[in-house]
């Protein structure tokens, strides 16, 4: 195994046996690596020199690298190879893994794939549902047990049928319907009498989730519970997978990729630069920087508004940027938090009014400590303004961290991603409302009417 921090030597130690033209050598070098670098290796190595490698690796030796990538990275080296040995690979492989694979090849391709593998009745079910909720993230469902059975009947189940199972995690109690009624762990079975029955031994209240709960729900449930899999069940609470927390780890990386970039104002998730063409780093964005262009035409139309007050106290400019930055960055700060704490469920939208009162008394705080040092900035630049500085800066950031607060809560409400309440997004705002802020004082406090 190579240490993954030493991948730049084991591509250069490859790269040895590829130039000198020994492939052979070069796919022996892969096998001895661990499958997780042997994966980064051939993602990074051109398309040419991947397929010449692929081709002298045997399917199971294919199906622990491509069980490293993500479906999307596997789709493009298994392009290099054809239908049969693609089937042989995807039999191999877990079937969630092989079935997010298909996921990303074309229909026609993913369809003759099926048809010539033997897992195919196991792998095709797990296509059936979205790739964002349980059942797009679930494998199949383990051997389960039935509640008639003894201690010393389910031993012998276990052992006829959990021979290739990696990891036996819980062991899931079904009635004569194939519905889900109980949950035990090895240590209950293994402590138990043998001639006791599993209904006496299970516990009845089982934590599941239907197949079309979102993948962060799902995320949710294993961090308040801690648990190691969950069990997915269909509408009439049929057994149909489970969720293992390896695949949670995988879900929720993703979803905290995606959450940052829709918060940087990015549509979508750019999940590898380097790898992302121009023009899809361009479309995904251009709508919101377009959208936050038109948004700032009103931050320009506020200062013309006030063009008799700022030609009668040109210092007011000079203070300008800063007061509706702090806006800006105090609305930011706000909205992370409550980003965070409602993805994670800790806070709920009826959470809303509680927290107002604490998040106004915080950032008077937050506004009265910077006031005083914008004024003691303005005792030297300009003392003549020292008031309007200081009471803008207290207002614009109880307005900032006002909106900050309230805009995830309003996106969770009509049912978006509170993460869409993006930093630009909250910024502009508070920009609009600080120079009408700032101005107002202004004409207000030195009477330039």
């Amino acid at each position: 195994m190579v240490d993954p921090i030493k991948i730049g030597d084991a591509l250069d130690q490859l790269n040895i046996s590829l130039q000198a033209g020994d492939y052979p050598a070069a796919a022996d070098f892969l096998r001895s690596l661990h499958p997780a670098d042997s994966a980064e290796i051939l993602l990074i190595l051109d398309a040419d020199v991947r397929a010449k490698l692929i081709e002298l690796l045997t399917p199971d030796e294919l199906a622990l690298i491509f069980g490293q990538m993500d479906g999307e990275d596997a789709a493009e080296v298994v392009e290099h190879l054809d239908t049969e040995t693609v089937a042989e690979v995807l039999d191999e492989m877990e079937p969630d893994v092989a079935a997010d694979l298909l996921a990303e090849l074309e229909p026609a391709e993913a369809t003759a794939v099926l048809e010539q593998m033997d897992e195919a009745e196991t792998v095709a079910p797990l296509l059936a549902y979205p790739e964002d909720t349980a059942g797009g993230i679930m494998n199949v469902a383990p051997p389960s047990l039935r509640r008639t059975m003894t201690v010393g009947e389910a031993f012998q189940f276990i052992k006829q049928n959990y021979h290739d199972a990696e990891e036996v995690f819980y062991l899931y109690v079904l009635d004569r319907n194939n519905r889900l009624i109980g949950v035990l762990n090895l240590r209950a079975l293994i402590l138990a009498e043998a001639d006791q029955r599993i209904e006496e031994i299970m516990n009845p209240n089982v934590i599941s989730v239907r197949v079309d709960t979102d993948q962060e729900e799902v995320a949710q449930l294993f961090s308040r519970y801690d648990l190691l899999a969950l069990p997915v069940v269909d509408a009439e609470d049929r057994l149909v997978g489970i969720v293992t927390v390896d695949d949670v780890v995988d879900v929720t990386e993703e979803e905290a990729t995606e959450d940052f970039h829709k918060f940087g104002s990015i549509q979508n998730a750019v999940f590898n630069p380097l790898e992302a063409t121009i023009t899809f780093l361009y479309r995904k964005r251009i709508v919101w920087l377009i959208a936050l262009v038109f948004m700032n035409v009103f931050s320009g139309a506020a200062i013309a508004a006030f063009e008799e007050t700022i030609a009668a106290s040109v210092a007011l400019v000079f203070f300008l940027p800063l007061l509706i930055d702090s806006s800006g960055n105090a609305g930011s700060q706000s909205a992370t938090l409550m980003v965070r704490a409602l993805a994670t469920g800790d806070v709920k939208v009826s959470d809303w009014f509680r927290l107002l009162g604490k998040e106004l008394l915080v950032a008077f705080l937050l506004g009265v400590t910077m006031a005083a040092g914008v004024a003691a900035v303005a005792s030297f630049r300009a003392p003549e303004i020292i008031l309007v500085v200081a009471l803008t800066m207290i207002c614009v950031v109880l307005v900032g961290s006002l909106v900050g607060l309230t805009l995830p809560f309003i996106f969770t409400r009509l049912g978006l991603d509170p993460a869409t309440a993006s930093a630009p997004l909250i910024t502009s705002i508070a920009d609009i409302s600080g120079v009408i802020i700032y101005f107002s004082l202004a004409t207000w406090l030195l009477g330039h009417n």
